[in-house]
């Protein structure tokens, strides 16, 4: 019975990682990074829990095949590899910190004279449950610090938000206007929010910030060059920190950030440690992007005034016959993401505080293991 159930619960747990990796795939798992870090973690303890091997080393090995196969669902999503490399950390910090007890223990029952497979099982059994027990204890506790990563950001605001300054942000971002509204509640300053088209996010943020009682302004992004001028701070969101101390932001802040250098404006980005990542130039994520529907940029019904076709050929607009000759080609693109070098970083704000991009290498060797920057 002990092993028919032992059986139905791995058979449970592949099934929750599938389900997890299919979503994934399709981009299903919508809302913020916290809640995808939040979902990541919640998965790889239940891998953890499904581990059987007889040591600590056999136990990363079980999680590394996991994480491998979350990553390469989705490689864009910084965020699940960047999870799947804190669970791999505490569960090597743990196995560090134990002193190899766990593993001792599988040793000396291995090497044991008397011939008890029982008693052997037994010992090697309870000292890996009792490892992995605390490895897992370990990852609430990490569930437990992202629940306050944006309160930790926001509290931040009144260090960088001067009186009477004006700051700038495009697009909407919860935890820009969060960030923005805990500012307001001791600072007086206006605010500049860019559209942010395609997506036009900014619209919402703005009429947000001013029922908050924030001085907004709503601005085009064709105008940001031209208010920059008169900006004290910029403030945007970041997708992701590469180890380079580029980010990976929303299509648009890199325009932005030109503009502010341009301007020498001080750009603020707004990051939890969660969104660090080790990867950086030459991996195949660094220069990865996603498009997203070129319908956001140009409405299906204006291919016909291009006389674009279904198959692409051009069509005669008199007889609606495919016309002869040239073919007309539209290719609309519409990228997902934008790469913000570092040198158009001021400071990563994060929960643990501010750092320059070049101080972000020496955060990643806190929170990873350098055997796990690729899976």
């Amino acid at each position: 019975m002990g092993r028919q159930g032992h059986k139905g619960r791995e058979a449970s747990i592949h099934a929750a990682l599938d389900d997890f990796v299919t979503k994934l795939k399709r981009k299903r798992l919508g809302g913020s990074s916290l809640a995808l870090a939040r979902h990541t973690t919640e998965v790889l303890i239940h891998a953890v829990a499904a581990q059987q091997a007889p040591t600590a080393e056999g136990i990363i090995e079980g999680v590394r095949a996991v994480s491998k196969k979350l990553v390469e669902a989705r490689p864009l999503e910084l965020v699940v590899g960047n999870m799947c490399r804190r669970v791999l950390h505490i569960i090597r910090e743990e196995a560090a910190g134990d002193g190899g007890k766990a593993s001792n223990a599988a040793s000396d029952a291995n090497d044991a004279s008397d011939g008890s497979d029982d008693e052997d099982n037994s010992v090697r059994g309870g000292a890996m449950k009792a490892f992995k027990a605390e490895v897992i204890e370990v990852i609430g506790e990490l569930i437990d610090e992202l629940e306050s990563v944006n309160a930790h950001i926001v509290q931040q605001a009144l260090e960088h938000v001067s009186p009477s300054s004006v700051v700038l942000t495009s697009g909407g971002s919860d935890i820009v206007e969060a960030f923005l509204r805990e500012a307001n509640r001791k600072r007086k300053f206006q605010c500049i929010v860019a559209e942010g088209a395609p997506a036009l996010a900014g619209h919402q943020m703005a009429r947000a910030l001013a029922e908050r009682g924030v001085e907004t302004t709503a601005v085009a992004d064709a105008s940001v060059f031209a208010m920059m001028s008169r900006t004290n701070l910029v403030v945007l969101s970041a997708c992701g920190v590469f180890a380079n101390g580029g980010i990976l932001a929303p299509a648009g802040h890199h325009t932005v950030a030109l503009a502010a250098k341009s301007h020498s404006v001080p750009v603020v980005f707004l990051a939890g440690l969660h969104e660090l990542s080790p990867i950086g130039p030459g991996d195949d994520a660094f220069h990865a992007n996603d498009l997203r529907s070129p319908a956001d940029v140009i409405d299906y019904t204006a291919l016909a005034d291009c006389g674009i076709g279904r198959n692409g050929s051009g069509i005669d607009r008199r007889s609606g016959a495919q016309a002869e000759g040239d073919v007309a080609q539209l290719c609309v693109a519409n990228p997902a993401y934008d790469y913000v070098p570092p040198e158009l970083v001021t400071l990563v704000l994060t929960d643990v505080g501010g750092a320059v991009p070049a101080f972000v290498k020496q955060l990643l060797g806190e929170i990873y293991d350098p055997a796990d920057r690729t899976f």
